[in-house]
């Protein structure tokens, strides 16, 4: 089906294994808000793979079981689903894999939109798959770096040929945050005139200012993101308990579900702290908003962080933040949204949340929520995905290439020096 006469929006195909789903609603939510950030401009066709399961097997073992085509706000996705053994054997396959089982779901979807790129999400496998589709079908394709997929894939020989070959070939690559671009051109050899830096967007309707009451007792301290290692929340308990023990009234609620909970659960209390904690599970939604806007201060200690949604998220509701120095933070959070910390050094964070305790009253909410929306707006995303499409299109430089950005700095460091006393 070609898209109606007179739409004058171009054809695009979403491929990203990352997506929301009945069975996982909080799924992959940030390219969920690209799609809606962008559908003004774009008609979108989705293809959202997920692991083979069997649901009998799924039920018993309660994992999450998704299949078939479905609707996201009026946009076709096919759940198109791939062999996969668990724990990853034989990953290096699952590329092939969710290529081949969705060949069939891309070509109905490129002709459904007239579908003239592709938009793939992950480097490996989402994008590797993408990345053959889109070969045979002759399209352009961009790429989206998230952080995981370039932090975590990279010591698989295998993984790392894919990703650097899914690079290589991409018409533009798009990272999330500065950092990560420039970790990704001496990892894999990026082309820094092909990549640029476009952050992930929010849910303006959800997230937003609100009026904040002061409230007698503890400090609500705040953390949302999943309990996995590399999100710090064992250096942030220590951290915690660090402050409680020296006389800081505060309390820590932790949103969130992972691997990690029922350990992080055993430390808090070994750490004399579980009545001062409160696990509250995945939130997401109009709950989660909730959430923001009871919370004092939002701390989020990741060890590695491509780009940091929640920190946004909260910056949208006011919040001022801690956050650690692990990629994606360095760029949002400045001295007057909240304060910057090494990222695993619970003494650094203890240290950083005691003095953004101290200066609650300093912090200007309006200003802070502002700001958010000035650079993580759906409109100022949006706009600059839209732009990079047609660009890629047109064959034109990409408007703020990682090149530009570069030779930009490397200029302004040569003026100063030439400025210096000799």
């Amino acid at each position: 089906m070609m898209p109606a006469s007179g739409d004058a929006r171009i054809g695009g195909v979403c491929f990203a294994k990352l997506f929301p789903n009945l069975a996982e609603p909080f799924r992959g939510l940030f390219v969920a808000d690209q799609i809606r950030a962008t559908k003004a401009d774009v008609n979108w066709s989705v293809i959202a793979p997920v692991p083979w399961v069997p649901r009998a097997i799924a039920r018993r073992f309660g994992k999450p079981y998704a299949r078939g085509i479905d609707d996201f706000e009026g946009i076709r996705v096919a759940r198109t689903r791939h062999a996969v053994l668990p724990r990853r054997v034989f990953y290096n396959s699952v590329a092939d894999s969710m290529a081949i089982s969705s060949a069939g779901a891309f070509r109905h979807a490129v002709a459904e939109v007239g579908a003239r790129f592709v938009h793939c999400h992950e480097l490996y496998p989402a994008g590797a798959a993408a990345r053959r589709l889109a070969a045979k079908a002759g399209l352009p394709y961009v790429v989206t770096v998230h952080g995981s997929d370039l932090y975590l894939n990279l010591d698989t020989p295998s993984w790392r040929r894919e990703i650097t070959r899914t690079a290589a070939d991409a018409d533009a690559v798009i990272c999330v945050g500065r950092r990560l671009a420039l970790d990704a051109v001496d990892a894999i050899g990026l082309d820094p005139a092909r990549t640029v830096v476009i952050p992930n967007t929010y849910d303006t309707n959800l997230f937003e200012l609100t009026a904040h009451k002061a409230h007698p007792g503890p400090v609500r301290l705040l953390c949302v993101g999943r309990l996995s290692p590399e999100k710090g929340h064992e250096v942030l308990l220590r951290s915690f308990a660090a402050l409680v023990a020296a006389g800081t009234d505060a309390e820590l609620t932790l949103v969130g579900g992972g691997v990690l909970e029922g350990s992080l659960r055993e430390l808090a209390m070994a750490l004399g702290v579980n009545v001062r904690v409160r696990f509250a599970g995945i939130v997401v939604g109009r709950l989660l908003a909730e959430e923001y806007a009871r919370a004092d201060l939002f701390v989020l200690p990741s060890l590695s962080e491509g780009f940091g949604v929640s920190v946004v998220e909260a910056m949208a509701c006011g919040l001022p933040v801690v956050a650690t120095r692990s990629g994606g933070p360095d760029g949002i959070v400045d001295d007057a949204s909240g304060v910057l910390v090494a990222p695993g050094d619970a003494d650094a964070l203890a240290q950083g949340i005691s003095r953004a305790i101290a200066g609650l009253a300093d912090f200007d909410r309006p200003t802070i929520a502002a700001a958010a929306a000035a650079r993580y707006s759906p409109e100022t995303v949006g706009a600059a995905l839209v732009l990079l499409y047609r660009e890629v299109l047109a064959g034109e430089p990409l408007t703020g290439s990682l090149a530009a950005d570069l030779a930009a700095v490397a200029g302004h460091t040569v003026s100063h020096a030439e400025d210096s006393p000799r």
